[in-house]
């Protein structure tokens, strides 16, 4: 849920409705007619063939969480050859990043910095590379390419890079400032709605991490309010875990951040999922909930490992760590031992009961046990944790 393309308020009179769904999405407001002003521009000949209203267009329908039509829409403009191909490949890297494809979002992007970045899009890209380089691990390749690109000095979505490599090296103070400055210049432009860029969501984080709560707090409540307005759901459960993470621990704050999951969930946002996954594991650790927090800190981690989030994977590795210093190692017994470690080798749970001459329900009930006792969601966690140790074949 990054800045997506160049996103201006409607001009006053206009009836373009690429310049009508651009200004609802700015604006944050009236969801349903922006999607439906956005399908109307690409189903229009003249805009279709003009960059910038398919820019319009397409960043409306992603920040919508429209991404199954804005998938489509940038192929078939690919393959028609129609308006400008860098958009359309854009519209392509920012579909892979918002449901968790980040091989294919990096490869992308590299093939756009490959071929020159117009000037109209060259921030973006800048953010999303920090962005790709940050979430794989590698936050000195981030502030490399942030240095390279000071002629972009300014633009709200070079602070937004600039956050993104603060946060990274540690420097939550300079994120603060680079995101307050973010959402400054966003404001100046008309641009309010967290969908196109959660710079008060990133700012919120950078203030608890400065243990300036009050800040946190108010950033959050003010973010949830814009996601509100909006209705995407990616978005709104986005906020919602801002104002989690701001909140005391009281139990409402569990509350919200379940709710933020299934939201996110819903929008198959995965990279923000295993994010917010993570802050939950925190959380739930903080209230002495360490069975249930490994069974989440496992669940983030299988979602990190298959998305490629390498740095996610490294976050939830320690948390695991501090999880399980806290908490005795579940223990199964060796049936239950024994079903686990051929589940393990991909074998089903009918020829498990064949191989074990029992039941196939008998099987069954043993897994549901392992997968409580291990706090483990089902049977491919299962198969690629490596928390908790399987015995090998005795034989």
């Amino acid at each position: 849920m990054s800045g997506l393309f160049p996103c201006r308020p409607a001009d006053p009179g206009h009836e373009c409705p690429a310049v009508v769904a651009a200004g609802l999405l700015a604006a944050g407001e009236n969801w349903t007619v922006a999607v439906e002003s956005a399908e109307q521009a690409l189903a229009a000949p003249a805009c279709r063939e003009n960059a910038l209203c398919v820019s319009r267009a397409l960043a409306t329908l992603v920040c919508a969480g429209e991404l199954v039509a804005a998938d489509a829409h940038s192929l078939a403009l690919l393959d028609e050859g129609s308006g400008d191909r860098a958009i359309a490949l854009l519209a392509q890297a920012c579909v892979a990043r918002r449901t968790g494809d980040l091989a294919r979002c990096s490869a992308l992007l590299a093939g756009l910095r490959h071929d020159g970045v117009a000037e109209e899009i060259r921030p973006v890209v800048l953010l999303w590379t920090v962005e790709d380089f940050v979430v794989r691990g590698e936050p000195r390749d981030a502030e490399a390419a942030l240095l390279a690109h000071e002629a972009d000095a300014g633009h709200p979505l070079l602070h937004a890079a600039e956050a993104v490599v603060a946060m990274a090296r540690g420097r939550p103070r300079d994120a603060l400032q680079a995101n307050l400055a973010c959402g400054r210049a966003l404001a100046g432009a008309g641009v309010v709605n967290p969908a196109v860029l959660p710079w008060r969501y990133r700012a919120s984080r950078a203030a608890l991490a400065c243990g300036d709560n009050d800040d946190a707090a108010r950033l959050a409540m003010e973010e949830h309010a814009a996601a509100a307005r909006w209705g995407e759901p990616g978005t709104l459960g986005l906020s919602l875990s801002a104002v989690a993470g701001a909140n005391p621990p009281d139990g409402e704050d569990l509350l919200a951040y379940e709710r933020s999951i299934r939201l996110l969930e819903m929008a198959h946002a995965r990279l923000e999922l295993v994010e917010v996954l993570c802050d939950y594991g925190d959380r739930l650790t903080g209230h002495g909930k360490q069975v249930v927090a490994r069974e989440i800190c496992t669940r983030a981690r299988a979602t990190a490992l298959d998305i490629g989030a390498t740095a996610l994977v490294r976050r939830v590795d320690e948390a695991l760590g501090g999880v399980a210093s806290r908490d005795p190692e579940p223990v199964l017994t060796p049936v239950e031992a024994e079903v686990a470690r051929l589940v393990r080798t991909g074998l089903a749970n009918r020829e498990i009961a064949s191989r074990l001459a029992m039941a196939t329900r008998t099987v069954e009930l043993h897994l549901t046990r392992v997968y409580r006792r291990l706090g483990l969601s089902g049977r491919r966690e299962l198969q690629v944790t490596r928390w908790f140790p399987v015995p090998e074949d005795p034989r």
